[in-house]
């Protein structure tokens, strides 16, 4: 293995513990936000310059005012949380829903000085007219699922009919009302058997050409893998759009899965282009590229392929195929990494290798 090689496999690695450190840290992106389940409003008041909707099947409630008057938004406790309004978006650091928020299931500690019956500390969060918060009254809040679907999980089944968050406009009182769904998922082989039929089609065109043993080299293999490859590798742009654009969450936070989605798609890009090539370490490089493809864009996203909900921009069938496709791609790809590497071994004599032995 040349030093190219060993400096390719080690950025993959680099790769693969960069997403394991940050990982934990990250509340959203990639599969983590494939859910069953789907918040609808039911009932809005007739507000005049007030429009609402759910992000993300039950991750964000977002609220759009376009009044001259100022909405407030109560916390768990009916203490002010949320201002919305012509000066912008303001949020109290006196109420809990601040911190809570942060987390789907309200799993964060409440800073000791926080006091919900204390004056409002208001903080300016945005100065647009429009504000999307993880809202705990629009999605279910346990870590088990509802008696209903355990029961009875392939069924669409209203789980909480009626959940109220109440806003404030003026001095009078309204409710924004909506119903959260559970809408069972599919079998992720309905869509990872079509991918490995497909992806393996160029495998075996590849595979009915012979290697050049005197170049050492297998282009009519390692080129339509790496074509495949590098395929794959663009697709996989809808992650990094997603990423960056498909959560209402702040640039910092986004960019950490946008940095990660294109240093994966880079390696697998880098990895395509060498097997493309078809010169000295190709097959090397479609293996490590397909690695890339298949930790970075496959398994981190493997829950979409079961989940009914995705938060994606793109149609949700074609975030399943580009995920298929990079979890079925390994298969073929291991093949003709192994197929390949195997059928450009140098061959050695017997009798001079033994020889070389003796002396």
């Amino acid at each position: 293995m040349t030093s190219l090689h060993r400096l390719f496999v080690l950025t993959l690695l680099v790769a693969v513990a960069t997403v394991g450190l940050a990982g934990p840290a990250l509340a959203h992106g990639r599969g983590s936000d494939a859910s069953n389940f789907l918040s609808l409003i039911t009932d809005v008041p007739s507000v005049d310059g007030l429009s609402w909707a759910v992000i993300n099947s039950d991750e964000y409630l977002e609220l759009t005012n376009t009044s001259d008057d100022e909405v407030t938004i109560p916390g768990y406790s009916q203490e002010p949380y949320l201002r919305i309004g012509p000066d912008g978006v303001f949020r109290n650091r006196n109420s809990h829903a601040t911190y809570l928020n942060e987390d789907r299931f309200g799993d964060v500690r409440i800073p000791p000085e926080v006091d919900v019956n204390g004056d409002p500390e208001w903080e300016q969060v945005s100065d647009g007219n429009s504000y999307a918060w993880h809202d705990h009254r629009i999605h279910w809040m346990a870590s088990a699922e509802p008696p209903g679907v355990q029961t009875d999980p392939d069924s669409e089944q209203v789980v909480n009919p009626g959940w109220e968050v109440p806003f404030v406009v003026g001095e009078t009182e309204y409710a924004v009302v909506g119903d959260l769904i559970w809408v069972p998922g599919g079998s992720p082989w309905i869509w990872l058997v079509p991918a490995l039929l497909v992806l393996m089609i160029p495998l075996a065109i590849g595979l009915r050409t012979k290697p050049d043993l005197e170049k050492v080299e297998w282009r009519g293999l390692s080129t339509p893998m790496g074509i495949t490859l590098m395929i794959l590798a663009l697709a996989n742009v809808i992650h990094l759009v997603d990423d960056l654009f498909a959560t209402p969450i702040p640039l910092s936070q986004s960019s950490v899965s946008a940095v990660q989605t294109a240093f994966f798609i880079a390696i697998a890009a880098f990895g395509a282009w060498r097997a493309i090539q078809g010169e000295e370490g190709a097959f090397t490089a479609l293996g490590v590229g397909a690695g890339a493809v298949f930790i970075g864009q496959g398994l981190l996203y493997f829950s979409v392929l079961g989940a009914s909900q995705t938060a994606s921009l793109f149609p949700g069938w074609l975030t399943r195929v580009v995920v298929a496709l990079s979890v079925a791609q390994l298969i073929p790809m291991a093949i003709a990494t192994v197929m390949g590497t195997r059928a450009l071994l140098p061959e050695f004599d017997e009798d001079d290798l033994a020889a070389e032995t003796a002396i």
